[in-house]
């Protein structure tokens, strides 16, 4: 009697875990809008064309949609997986973000947002052993997602920096 007890408790458990709804798993993303004072949108999206091909080396290559008239550029890139602590000992060097980049320019403003943000690492032999490839969506709940969102953060403020200093360098020559 004492055994059926036991055991109908312990399934009465294993019962409500298995109810237990999951909680919602938001993928990460990052948004952020710059006042570039005294520029018209022409030359906020050239400025942030000229980003892309010098922070990127090929603009052609991430560049995936582009329309200078309504101010829009998207393109797909990628960054270093930025670890720390005791993480970067597990890690080969080769880890990166990919993501999806969208600029949209109008007079005196421009907004850019990443999502799509995805780990990728490749395959890598360790102690003899092949160790298989890794591609997972970054999420909000994620430890290294604040890193990411920060070094996201500082891709976007230099884009604006050139932004604005470009204006300064193309009137100055």
């Amino acid at each position: 009697m004492k055994n059926l007890l036991i055991a109908g408790v312990l399934g009465f458990g294993l019962v409500g875990c298995a109810t237990t709804p999951k909680q919602p798993v938001e993928p990460a993303k990052f948004e952020k809008i710059y006042q570039l004072d005294g520029l018209k949108q022409a030359q906020v999206y050239d400025g942030a064309r000229q980003w892309f091909a010098v922070a990127f080396q090929s603009a052609n290559a991430v560049i995936q949609y582009e329309d200078k008239s309504t101010g829009t550029i998207i393109g797909k890139g990628n960054m270093r997986y930025p670890c720390s602590g005791m993480e970067c000992l597990a890690m080969t060097g080769n880890e990166r973000i990919d993501f999806t980049v969208r600029v949209d320019t109008k007079d005196g403003r421009m907004r850019v947002g990443y999502n799509n943000l995805t780990y990728s690492a490749p395959s890598y032999m360790s102690s003899g052993m092949r160790m298989p490839a890794q591609n997972y969506p970054i999420i909000e709940s994620r430890k290294s997602t604040p890193l990411i969102i920060s070094n996201l953060n500082k891709f976007s403020d230099e884009m604006a920096e050139k932004i604005r200093t470009q204006q300064t360098v193309n009137s100055n020559w």
